[in-house]
């Protein structure tokens, strides 16, 4: 199992490089032949192919991996000692089939329950979002520096509505009376570009209900760089199933 400094270097590299490549491949053009049509999901083909590429660049590591499409040890995020990758393939799977910008790849690399380092190649606007433990953030190989709003009536929050929320009236009260404390809310159906948009300062605070671990475990690997704050609970549906609330700031936790 890589430990060292320099080994740790190495799986970054790797991550980043392999996001990159993936990107790529769903830029030119991928299968985008509907295999599953939820009332409020869809999958496709090219989240199944795009993961295989993916897996098949990361062989070399010889670390397990989660991912989306072709699953993994649920109790890995239990294992402190162990590293393993997070892959979301495709995050944003509507927008690429639609043809809509907000789509990426993401690449995330854990130990236990810690996000160590996290890649979000958004092929569409041709950034890649990179940070990892010791190293800060990055767009594009570029050092940022984040800077977050001083108070959440500044703040710019981002959310989304997962496939499995409660979307009853009550519920959307509730939502309705949280998000009114910011000052602008977006939601551009991509978890993974949404949290990493918050860690390299393009955004404040990302929260939503039932989303899983491979569409925020690179973003909050970035955000964790950049010095920013996050609350990670199961939801209690199902395995890899968190609330999330993401900060740049520690006292917007509460």
């Amino acid at each position: 199992m890589p430990d060292s400094s320099r080994s740790m270097d190495d799986l970054y590299i790797l991550a980043q490089r392999v996001a990159e490549g993936a990107g790529r491949v769903l830029l030119a053009g991928a299968d985008r032949t509907v295999n599953c049509l939820g009332a409020h999901d869809v999958k496709i083909q090219a989240d199944v192919d795009c993961e295989q590429i993916i897996r098949d660049g990361l062989a070399p590591s010889a670390l397990p991996v989660i991912g989306e499409e072709l699953g993994g040890d649920s109790t890995l995020p239990e294992q402190d000692d162990v590293l393993y990758w997070v892959v979301d393939p495709l995050d944003g799977t509507y927008n690429y089939l639609r043809n809509q910008p907000a789509t990426c790849v993401s690449i995330a690399l854990m130990r236990g329950s810690v996000p160590l380092c996290g890649v979000v190649h958004d092929f569409c606007g041709h950034r890649v979002y990179a940070g990892a433990e010791g190293h800060g953030v990055s767009i594009n190989g570029i050092k940022a520096h984040p800077v977050w709003a001083k108070n959440l009536a500044e703040a710019c929050l981002m959310t989304g509505f997962p496939a499995g929320m409660d979307k009853s009236p009550d519920a959307l009260c509730r939502f309705m009376e949280d998000v009114l404390r910011f000052k602008k809310i977006r939601m551009i159906g991509s978890a993974a570009l949404a949290v990493a948009y918050v860690g390299v300062g393009l955004a404040d605070v990302y929260q939503e209900a039932g989303t899983n671990l491979w569409d925020v475990a690179a973003g909050l690997a970035i955000l964790r760089a950049a010095g920013g704050f996050y609350k990670l609970e199961p939801s209690g549906k199902r395995p890899l199933n968190y609330n999330l609330r993401a900060v740049g700031r520690r006292e917007w936790l509460a």
